[in-house]
């Protein structure tokens, strides 16, 4: 990939990419498509219930295109969604589509694509750019109470673990947010953060968590996409736990699942089509769903929702408002 990763807004603001005031309401529907290869699963689905929720709704007209794995064909079908000049706005999902969707951009300078999960170098892009070291901070706070607090069912240790697929400067952002978590609420315990060095081998997520769980650490939380799901099973394994990330992972391995911190695409995606609906034309920049916007947030799964003593949620809860007013600041990986 040719493209650096950068984050040119962070913050729970959303005004930043789209224009201010209110213009007149949209006279036609609007004509929306999304692209992406993984709309069938996981934080792909949660995109996709936005851009439904936004069909019906506000009476868009959609059109879903699925890639699969037609790599050499990406920018074709980039070139022949915008070629016509057809749609509004175009939603592109997933970092291997990025080359294509940059030549595509070039090549149709006047169409509008909106990059969801990830700030990349063309200015004359939209990008969703969701705050995850926010949503990080607390699932690292609730991590580090449990473990510093010595609450039954839980190991007391001085470490808490980390895996992340891929050492990108996202999944660093994942893991800074957990520890500056882990730092506010209990000073005497460490993250050990390991990387997998890939996305989609959910086996060696799995061997590395093992290995976690066998140096004494209790809680696992994973950004690693489908390696993750190996941690998430191997939590239920060594009878620990573990946090899941981007869409609700409760179910996976429930009484194992301790939280998951949840990238609310279906909100980012419908607050900005409605936007646009109501006149008020998104503009190329990123827009940065955190906290406050409702864009990030740590759901306590309902299974172990028991084991959490009331006053570790109600400290949770005052993080949680201090982050969206603020007060308590989160920052971005360096």
């Amino acid at each position: 990939m040719n493209t650096a990763f950068k984050r040119i807004l962070a913050g729970p603001v959303v005004a930043a990419a789209v224009a201010c005031g209110s213009g007149a309401a949209q006279a036609e529907p609007l004509k929306i498509a999304a692209v992406s290869g993984y709309f069938s699963q996981g934080f792909g689905i949660s995109i996709v219930n936005g851009l439904e929720r936004a069909k019906k709704d506000l009476g868009v007209e959609l059109k879903i295109v699925d890639t699969g794995n037609r790599a050499l064909d990406y920018e074709e079908q980039f070139n022949n969604l915008a070629k016509g000049g057809q749609y509004d706005l175009i939603f592109v999902m997933g970092w291997e589509l990025v080359d294509a969707l940059q030549k595509s951009n070039k090549t149709y300078p006047d169409q509008r694509f909106i990059f969801i999960d990830g700030v990349l170098d063309s200015p004359t892009m939209t990008y969703i750019d969701f705050v995850e070291e926010e949503g990080s901070f607390l699932a690292g706070a609730l991590a580090g109470m449990l473990t510093q607090e010595k609450v039954e069912g839980f190991d007391s240790s001085s470490e808490v673990g980390f895996l992340g697929g891929r050492d990108i400067p996202v999944i660093r952002n994942f893991m800074s947010g957990m520890e500056q978590g882990v730092a506010k609420v209990a000073s005497d315990v460490t993250v050990n953060g390991v990387f997998a060095g890939t996305f989609d081998d959910p086996a060696k997520g799995s061997e590395l968590a093992m290995t976690l769980y066998g140096q004494g650490v209790d809680i696992i939380y994973q950004a690693a996409g489908p390696t993750g799901e190996g941690v998430l099973q191997a939590a239920k394994a060594a009878r620990k736990y573990a946090i899941g990330v981007d869409i609700d992972q409760c179910g996976t391995a429930p009484g194992a699942i301790l939280a998951s911190m949840l990238k609310r695409a279906d909100v980012a995606v419908y607050e900005l089509i409605k936007g646009e609906a109501e006149g008020n034309k998104i503009k190329p920049g990123a827009v940065a769903f955190g906290v406050k916007a409702g864009g990030v947030e740590l759901k306590i799964c309902d299974e172990v929702k028991d084991k959490v003593p009331a006053e570790i949620v109600a400290k949770l809860e005052e993080l949680r408002q201090g982050v969206a007013d603020g007060s308590v600041a989160v920052k971005l990986n360096q």
